[in-house]
């Protein structure tokens, strides 16, 4: 019976709507690719106060920053910049983006399919999918955001700023961007010892090592864990915007799970029969499911108390008429004292 009663509480539909939500699903690392600018991640960060829109190129590899300051950001603008860079440094094998206009338009798919290139799309209102360029958009900003407070040419401190952090041991692997892009040292106002070329094995241990550390620390300051959600759940999602103050967390609009590959859900409307995908960190079960089963269950009953075939019973109550044996630790053996023996009730 406290079950029932606890699943009944948990069915409330309006509590669901306005429940906390799901601690997030733990990190996702991705693996070091094999060489230098193999896979890439880019993105827009602006508008600037004058107009402008700075893309932002990052190699997963060596972590080697390319910022290119644009005053049209369509997706024509963003391929002519892009033929640009690939002119200096290849055409990339993976090339990771978010779902931006540019980047998600038939002609940028037709640029990417011509050139042979695997686009990854990040999922929708998850930026943190995208978290290698994300992050270096961060530290761009606060660049930008110094250089208009003390009344400095941004322009000059964003290329002073790319020329120290291109020269800087990067904390994931323990090299320069420069260095494992090109495999030298960069020259910079510091005096550079010179040293012979070796192979970077090491490399990939040490970013495979920080990469867990980073993902441990993480997992346990958020408590993360796994969400649950399977295909064939029924779930709701967490509003992105809200119009009023007495907007619910989580839109009424119930969703049926079609797949889910890691913290990428794909769903579908029970409604309108349209599909989404959607961070796991978004969603929330449905709850009472279990209680829609007992109740089916009973009601699908035989009389000589059998289930139908292709019903399901998680727990049944036993007859009053059936012997309950209860499981108890074993105790000592007690023996009738003999001056009782001759006792008579």
């Amino acid at each position: 019976m406290d079950n029932q009663v606890e699943n009944f509480v948990k069915a409330c539909r309006g509590c669901t709507l306005v429940s906390a939500p799901n601690p997030p699903e733990p990190l996702v690392r991705k693996e070091l690719p094999t060489q230098p600018w193999q896979q890439i991640a880019i993105d827009y960060l602006g508008p600037l106060p004058e107009g402008e829109s700075l893309l932002v190129i990052i190699d997963y590899y060596s972590r080697y920053l390319e910022v290119i300051e644009m005053n049209n950001i369509t997706t024509t603008s963003t391929i002519k910049e892009l033929l640009t860079v690939f002119s200096r440094y290849g055409v990339p094998e993976m090339l990771r983006a978010d779902n931006g206009p540019q980047f998600n338009s038939d002609e940028f798919e037709r640029f990417c399919t011509e050139y042979e290139i695997n686009l990854e799309r990040t999922i929708p209102y998850w930026p943190q999918m995208n978290g290698e360029v994300e992050r270096q958009n961060r530290s761009i900003l606060e660049r930008l955001r110094i250089a208009q407070e003390l009344g400095k040419d941004w322009r000059v401190e964003l290329r002073k700023y790319l020329m120290m952090y291109h020269a800087t041991a990067h904390l994931a692997t323990g090299k320069a961007p420069m260095e494992l892009m090109f495999g030298r040292k960069m020259r910079t106002k510091l005096p550079v010892v010179p040293s012979i070329a070796v192979e970077y094995e090491e490399v990939r241990d040490r970013d495979s090592v920080e990469k867990e550390k980073g993902k441990r620390y993480a997992d346990k300051k958020r408590r993360a864990k796994l969400s649950g959600i399977k295909a064939g759940d029924q779930v709701l999602v967490k509003r992105t915007k809200k119009d009023h103050k007495l907007n619910t967390d989580y839109s009424p609009e119930v969703f049926d799970v079609v797949r889910k590959e890691g913290t990428d859900v794909t769903i579908r409307s029970t409604s309108s029969g349209k599909q989404f995908r959607r961070s796991a960190a978004h969603l929330k079960v449905i709850p009472g499911n279990n209680i829609e089963i007992i109740e089916n269950t009973q009601e699908n009953q035989n009389l000589n108390g059998e289930v139908s075939e292709g019903e399901v019973v998680e727990s049944a109550e036993p007859d009053e008429a059936d012997e309950v044996r209860v499981e108890t630790r074993s105790k000592r053996v007690r023996v009738e004292s003999s001056r009782l023996q001759d006792y008579v009730a």
